[in-house]
């Protein structure tokens, strides 16, 4: 239900950034549109949010949602109209619209889809430079006695 939710969710962001860009530069109808949004969300969630994400995080999940979405407008909506400046730049800002809109959404993937039902651990933070990490030891307390003695 968790992938149905999140599926959703994409595909409303992809659908919504596709309506406000790309009609834009181009003159697309509102079915190719909707069309490409739903093949996109379903490329983009299998490849960046459930295989990239999971394995290298977030950054590198919207760099790659990034390039999948534009080279994936410039050949899908390039193959329809003939290749210019306006398919370009019509990919080149639906892709950055996209990858803007995709890191939170990443964050929401992290949190709840993805989290798998544990709580995840919490480590002690590194210190930023390790040779001025502090030292620590049980005290030595006077009034103590120690039960091996």
């Amino acid at each position: 239900m968790k992938h149905i939710l999140s599926l959703v969710i994409k595909y409303i962001l992809l659908t919504t950034i596709f309506f406000s860009i790309i009609p834009l530069f181009l003159r697309v109808s509102t079915a190719e549109l909707l069309w490409l949004s739903l093949v996109m969300t379903c490329f983009a969630y299998a490849i960046g949010d459930l295989w990239i994400l999971t394995r290298f995080g977030n950054l590198s999940a919207t760099i790659a949602d990034f390039g999948l979405v534009f080279f994936g407008l410039w050949i899908g909506v390039g193959s329809f109209y003939t290749a210019s400046a306006a398919v370009l730049n019509a990919s080149f800002f639906t892709a950055l619209l996209v990858a803007l809109g995709e890191a939170p959404f990443h964050a929401y993937m992290q949190q709840i889809v993805l989290r798998d039902g544990k709580v995840a651990e919490k480590r002690p933070a590194k210190p930023l430079i390790p040779s001025v990490q502090m030292e620590t030891a049980e005290e030595l307390d006077p009034n103590h006695k120690n039960p091996k003695s």
